[in-house]
């Protein structure tokens, strides 16, 4: 699980080596969810940083959806 940025860096990178990896989720929800599953955080709406102060968002590179 992903604890601090130094997790999150060396998870990220796993998952960067990973290379392409199909959603979880089809949609605009799709890419974030896929990410927070193989990082190991659970899904959640609250107004609170996905793990410690860092909120997690990820998009689409051709999407028009708003990051909020």
């Amino acid at each position: 699980m992903v604890k601090t940025l130094d997790d999150f860096i060396r998870e990220y990178k796993k998952i960067q080596a990973m290379g392409w990896v199909k959603t979880h989720r089809s949609g605009n929800t799709g890419v974030g969810k896929t990410l927070e599953d193989l990082l190991g955080i659970p899904e959640n709406n609250l107004h609170e940083p996905d793990f410690g102060v860092y909120e997690l968002k990820a998009g689409r590179l051709e999407s028009n959806s708003m990051l909020t």
